[in-house]
């Protein structure tokens, strides 16, 4: 079953919890074995100086009592020389005992009666030393037969021999309580040192299983990504294909068109041709530059890579310079004149705007300048925020304000519907002399044909 993150998380985190109160286990169990073998020490050196402090007292009472013997058997006063310190060291670990041993009612029991004896005892050695000095030895015999010295003696060292044994089993008690703890703390040790190897082990397992699930999640990624990508590459290629034919078929569509059309213009001439009402072959001549100004952006499309717009300079240069020559024909006195600007433009609408730059000039050509001599301007200007400007002007006589339009009218409702198309409203000016049509339209891509 695959280890999720959360799993390994809430794994890891058990794991940890774990082996932290193992540590701890182990810390403490230090800290308090610490402080029982600092007990037991402490212990132990009272027990050591309780048995020196015993040992002592009975060395300084035995020294004391053969100095007194040998002073009453020889009645020589150096046998009493240590006797004075034998009894001041008697004294003074007597004192010492007193300090050393525990607080106990068998205690205070065992060091008064020790004390008394002691106090007897020496009382007893002194009592026989002063009768000896006196020369009273009878009196000293007569102390001796009583055997109370001796008795006193006994009895000492029973209470010495006690006091012994008893510091000995302090000191054999903590030396079997300190094995005990050092097996409890190896017991104690061993044990934590499992809990946290397995823990230690568990933790690198969940993450070195979890770290091959990712690489393999990994591996198939990657592999899912590959196989993705060779898709997309394929499909890329499919499409460009696809496009390719698609704008071939484009370019073939335009091309038929274009010579469609100019079939079409051919068809208009030779009917011009076979009439003889002027009325019926201007009219014919005008449908003939509406239907080049359409096959003329045809045949840019077919002409150029692109079929999503087309270059204005060059395709209105063609076209105007077709009506030059056409209209010259006609109306040979007006010369026309022009400047574009490098502007693109889509397709719908840059004819569009060429059928009404083509009634434009037509009307110029026919209607501004009566005696037929004269000058037609056109210019088309990039303005900011994507704007365009058509003028259309000339020095003629000029267009009446409120007057009907010339002709037919055919050529003013042409101009009106294209303006719509282009989303703009043409606007004649009088510039005395002369008048100027201009129109402002937007160059800015439609959202239909910025998605295609």
């Amino acid at each position: 079953m695959p280890l999720s993150s959360r799993s390994l998380v809430r794994f890891t985190s058990a794991a940890l919890l774990i082996g932290f109160l193992a540590l701890t286990a182990i810390v403490a169990m230090n800290f308090w074995l610490g402080e029982r073998a600092q007990s037991y020490f402490d212990d132990a050196i009272a027990a050591r100086d309780t048995r020196i402090a015993a040992v002592e007292l009975r060395n300084a009472l035995q020294t004391a009592e053969a100095s007194q013997r040998g002073f009453i058997i020889t009645g020589n006063e150096i046998y009493l020389a240590p006797y004075q310190s034998a009894k001041a060291q008697a004294e003074r670990r007597l004192l010492a005992l007193e300090t050393l041993l525990p607080a106990s009612s068998d205690s205070d029991a065992t060091l008064q009666r020790l004390s008394t004896i002691i106090s007897s005892k020496f009382d007893e050695m002194d009592q026989t030393i002063t009768l000896k000095r006196n020369q009273r030895d009878e009196d000293v015999v007569a102390i001796f037969r009583t055997n109370k010295g001796k008795a006193l003696t006994d009895e000492a060292n029973v209470f010495f021999s006690g006091i012994i044994v008893r510091a000995d089993d302090r000191l054999t008690s903590g030396v079997a309580e300190q094995r005990a703890n050092t097996a409890l703390l190896r017991l104690v040790s061993a044990i934590g040192a499992l809990v946290i190897v397995a823990v230690v082990s568990g933790a690198a397992y969940g993450v070195g299983r979890y770290t091959r699930e990712l690489r393999v999640t990994r591996d198939e990624v990657n592999t899912l990504n590959r196989d993705l990508e060779e898709r997309v590459a394929t499909r890329t290629v499919d499409l460009a294909h696809a496009r390719d034919r698609a704008e071939v078929l484009l370019s073939e569509v335009n091309h038929r068109v274009a010579n469609s059309l100019a079939l079409v213009s051919s068809l208009v001439k030779l009917q011009s041709k076979a009439l003889d009402d002027p009325a019926a072959k201007d009219a014919l001549a005008e449908t003939q530059d509406r239907i080049f100004a359409i096959s003329l952006v045809h045949k840019r499309l077919y002409g150029s890579g692109g079929v999503r717009s087309v270059a204005l300079d060059e395709y209105l240069s063609g076209l105007l310079d077709h009506l030059r020559t056409s209209l010259r024909s006609q109306v040979h006195g007006v010369n026309l004149s022009y400047g574009i600007d490098p502007i693109e433009l889509e397709t719908d609408i840059s004819i569009n705007l060429g059928v009404v730059v083509t009634e434009l000039v037509t009307n110029a050509f026919k209607y501004a300048y009566p005696d037929a001599v004269g000058e037609v301007r056109v210019h088309l200007k990039k303005l900011a925020d994507e704007q365009a400007e058509l003028v259309v002007e000339d020095d003629g006589v000029g267009r009446a304000e409120g007057a009907p339009a010339k002709g037919t009218g055919v050529g003013s409702r042409i101009v009106n519907a294209m303006c719509i198309s282009l989303g703009a409203k043409i606007e004649y000016q009088q510039r005395h002399p002369g008048t100027a049509a201009r129109l402002v339209f937007s160059t800015k891509p439609r959202k239909g044909d910025r998605t295609a």
